[in-house]
């Protein structure tokens, strides 16, 4: 941030009194020519954007590039578009077949490669603002001027709200799902001009591969009849309104029919989703009354218009404690609820169709889905659901912005604004500039982001465990390459206080617990401390074999006999198939001279699996400890067989041979 700041703020005041001479000369270059705004659009973007083009994937980019139906290229299609969107053995939720689609091609021609994901998000924005500055021209041109609509193009271009959704790989679907809908906009305003009805349909029809893209289309059902209206409304008294505006109200009936069944069909073919619901992601999960809702509504909104006013600082994630409890007598909830209903009578008292009105309700209509009011959003907020919204904000602030310095939004050139705006302008986009290159610096790889903006979500739990597990994986990498355990102690240390952290401020964790007893167990040797977060984490989560499975670890470690049978049991009873339990199992028995025990739960397991070599080599050696020589050596060479690994198993035998 400091090298950008050094180098853009003096650069943009150089132009800045360049500018000013070229006023004074009644010169200008380049900015009053608007023909040719679609190349300034992609030179501008690719100021912004491009250094994305050297970032790698980044978090959440498992769902859509690290997938194992997308990696199978054009032919996972048909099983994209009959699954949900994500699906494990404990978590399936949503249904958006486009945007994983959109990957498998892009991974059959190219396979994975960062630098083309990359391209093709800054090339997807550079077109929805093209289709942007297309239909701004069209909707609130001529009554604005053509300086008006670069403004707001400038604006949205730099803007650092949208680095989560041009940087990030996995909110490509974000990209896709306005493009559509503008694209659906434009044949919807095309069907009222012209009367013709492949219009509508072609609209309907990219409205609805727009909704499957991502459901935050849903804000288009409002956005469509509003851009409509603002177009083609016609004052009349009685049946007349209806009558003449039929059009606007056939087009809001499609676009709700359409989102109704698209809302419904998930659950008509799907299993019923299954998310985790958690009350640090949005304490409305824990509380859903309607003063809750209307205290986190609020005070999320509020939010919404502080990112927008100052984009600094953005993360990934916000959340509980990153946004703190709330209730309905909380000062900021009422001044947010007070600065809203002051909007609302703004726009009741001057209900004129202009620029200002369109972009505050277009701001209103976007963002209304993710209030929290209607459904709690995970995380409570999040830059990306600002991505379309943001337009409207930015008409509105340009609108105000011109307003301020008392210059004339109808101007058609540079040279009629007044020095004030040019001022402000240009110190606001220098600034936008610096923080959007600098934010996609943050977003090169999970590790970059995690750890930037882990100095801005202390109070943040998922913040803080996805760090931790992202170290953690890393830890495991280290492990492979053969570095000890005091190489790798400070990193240790370093997740043991994110997970600390994690406990803190929601002790209900049962991963952050049980990563902790790994690192206590396998690290630093020490079975007794292990234990402890162990069984807190079994409090939570009683049906987990891994869980149980550590427990019994830890008590076999600690000697403690009959716990650590107790929970081997567990552990097979809720997976009979866990070998590595069998393995404990067979191993404490003969450990403590229960030599019947290890040959029933020997036979136990060739019943349930004879194609394990555990088994046969435990009965091997309870033959053997009973001198049984034939049958010992009968059921090891079994062992071996099944399983070439055992080399010391068939070193011994080749021995025991040779003596014969």
């Amino acid at each position: 941030m400091i090298f950008f700041a050094k180098f853009l703020f003096p650069l943009n005041f150089y132009f800045l009194n360049l500018i000013k001479q070229k006023i004074q000369n009644q010169k200008i270059f380049f900015l009053d020519n608007t023909s040719r705004w679609s190349l300034y659009v992609f030179f501008f973007i690719f100021i912004a954007y491009g250094n994305t083009l050297m970032n790698k994937y980044s978090f959440d980019d498992e769902f859509v590039i690290q997938n194992s139906q997308v990696t199978k290229g054009i032919k996972a299609i048909p099983e994209i578009f009959t699954s949900p969107y994500y699906q494990t053995d404990e978590i399936n939720f949503g249904y958006r077949p486009i945007t994983k689609s959109f990957f498998a091609i892009e991974y059959e021609i190219f396979g994975k490669n960062p630098f083309v994901s990359h391209l093709i998000n800054i090339l997807l924005f550079a077109w929805i603002t093209l289709l942007i500055l297309k239909l701004l021209r069209r909707i609130i041109y001529p009554a604005t001027g053509t300086i008006f609509i670069l403004i707001i193009i400038v604006f949205w271009i730099f803007h650092p709200i949208h680095t989560e959704v041009v940087a990030s790989l996995k909110n490509r679907e974000e990209l896709l799902y306005l493009l559509f809908c503008l694209i659906s906009l434009i044949f919807f305003i095309r069907f009222y001009e012209t009367g013709k009805w492949w219009h509508i349909v072609t609209g309907s029809i990219l409205f609805t591969v727009s909704f499957i893209t991502k459901q935050s289309a849903i804000s288009f059902v409002l956005i469509i009849p509003l851009v409509l209206w603002f177009l083609f409304f016609k004052k009349e008294k009685g049946i007349l309104i209806l009558k003449n505006n039929y059009k606007i109200l056939l087009v809001f009936g499609i676009l709700i029919i359409i989102s109704y069944v698209l809302l419904k069909i998930p659950a008509w073919f799907f299993p019923s989703e299954n998310v985790p619901l958690l009350s640090f992601e949005n304490s409305l999960h824990a509380n859903n009354t309607f003063l809750a809702k209307i205290a986190v509504s609020a005070y999320s909104m509020l939010i919404n218009l502080k990112l927008l006013l100052i984009p600094h600082p953005l993360v990934f994630y916000y959340g509980q404690f990153t946004i703190p409890e709330l209730n309905i007598a909380d000062g900021w909830v009422i001044f947010s609820i007070l600065i809203h209903i002051g909007i609302f009578i703004f726009i009741i008292k001057n209900f004129n169709r202009n620029a200002l009105l369109f972009g505050i309700l277009f701001y209103f209509f976007g963002i209304i889905p993710f209030s929290n009011y209607f459904m709690p959003i995970n995380g409570i907020v999040a830059e990306r659901f600002l991505f379309t919204p943001s337009l409207g904000f930015i008409i509105a602030f340009t609108f105000i912005l011109f307003k301020i310095t008392k210059s004339s939004i109808q101007t058609a050139s540079f040279l009629h604004l007044k020095k004030s705006f040019i001022t402000i302008f240009l110190i606001i986009v220098a600034c936008y500039v610096a923080k959007t290159i600098n934010r996609n610096t943050d977003w090169k790889n999970s590790f970059t982001l995690f750890s930037n903006d882990i100095n801005y979500l202390e109070k943040s739990v998922k913040a803080n465990d996805v760090l931790a597990q992202n170290m953690m994986d890393e830890v495991m990498r280290n492990i492979s390459v053969k570095k000890s355990s005091n190489q790798l102690k400070l990193r240790l240390d370093s997740i043991i206080m994110l997970y600390n952290r994690t406990l803190a401020l929601y002790p209900e964790n049962p991963k952050a617990l049980n990563n902790l007893a790994y690192i206590y167990f396998n690290f630093y040797k020490k079975p007794d401390i292990a234990i402890n977060y162990l069984l807190q984490a079994y409090k939570y989560k009683k049906n987990n074999e891994e869980l149980t499975f550590n427990i019994a670890q830890c008590y076999d470690k600690t000697n403690l006999y009959n716990d650590a049978i107790t929970f081997y049991y567990k552990t097979v009873a809720l997976n009979k198939k866990n070998m590595n339990a069998w393995k404990g199992l067979i191993n404490i028995n003969f450990r403590h001279k229960n030599e019947d025990s290890v040959k029933f739960i020997c036979t136990r397991l060739i019943e349930i699996d004879s194609t394990s070599s555990i088994p046969y080599k435990g009965l091997g050696n309870y033959y053997a400890l009973i001198k049984d020589t034939a049958k010992a050596v009968g059921y090891w060479e079994k062992a071996v067989r099944l399983n070439s690994s055992e080399q010391e198993l068939a070193k011994f035998l080749k021995k025991f041979r040779e003596k014969q």
